[in-house]
């Protein structure tokens, strides 16, 4: 897993915020994600929401869950990182806590929107007219290897046993407790190593 600096991404995540040539992909979208510093995001994030498909949304929101030694403890904090653009949420949760990410995060929204410091309703038109709450979407992004590796019979056999583990394990949506209906699952290549050079020659 590679972190990269989030500040680095904050004028041209706001400036796809604001481009009305792209397609909106939904009005609020949030990803889950693992960095444990406000300061990082990991490079898949990034990826997904500037290269795989170009992601317009109202605003971001980055969701951090971090479980802590008292068992029931049920904590969060909030840190804008660009006011009304890009929002970071942190919960600590006691290891007895059961994750319901989609109920929490739900609550937390409410509190902001009650405080004034968050506005969630539709831009679009005729939506905000009537006060229409915008759509919300979740991300989870799934590793999946990329067939431009050569690996070894024992890289490939590690490999194997990676993907059968995910296969029958509990998936990261499921065991975030997240509404599937409001979930995208997306794959993006897991690079082992740099591919193999290419070499092509052009004929006339």
């Amino acid at each position: 897993m590679k972190f990269i600096e989030i500040d680095d991404y904050f004028s041209i995540i706001k400036e796809l915020s604001d481009d009305e040539t792209v397609p909106k992909y939904a009005s609020q979208l949030v990803y889950l994600t693992s960095a444990n510093f406000d300061s990082e995001i990991e490079s898949k994030i990034i990826y997904s929401i500037l290269q795989k498909q170009p992601k317009r949304a109202d605003v971001y929101w980055l969701v951090h869950v971090d479980v802590v030694d008292e068992p029931y403890k049920k904590e969060y904090s909030v840190d804008f990182l660009v006011p009304n653009k890009l929002i970071r949420v942190d919960f600590k949760l006691g290891f007895r806590v059961e994750q319901q990410i989609n109920l929490l995060f739900r609550k937390v929204v409410e509190d902001l929107v009650k405080k004034g410091e968050v506005d969630i309703t539709s831009t679009y038109k005729s939506l905000n007219r009537h006060k229409i709450v915008g759509d919300f979407r979740f991300v989870v992004i799934e590793k999946v290897l990329s067939k431009s590796h050569n690996l070894s019979f024992y890289e490939s056999f590690v490999m194997g046993y990676y993907k059968y583990l995910k296969k029958v394990s509990l998936s990261e949506e499921r065991g975030f407790g997240l509404d599937l209906s409001f979930v995208t699952v997306e794959k993006v290549p897991l690079m082992l190593t740099a591919p193999e050079t290419v070499e092509i020659h052009r004929v006339r």
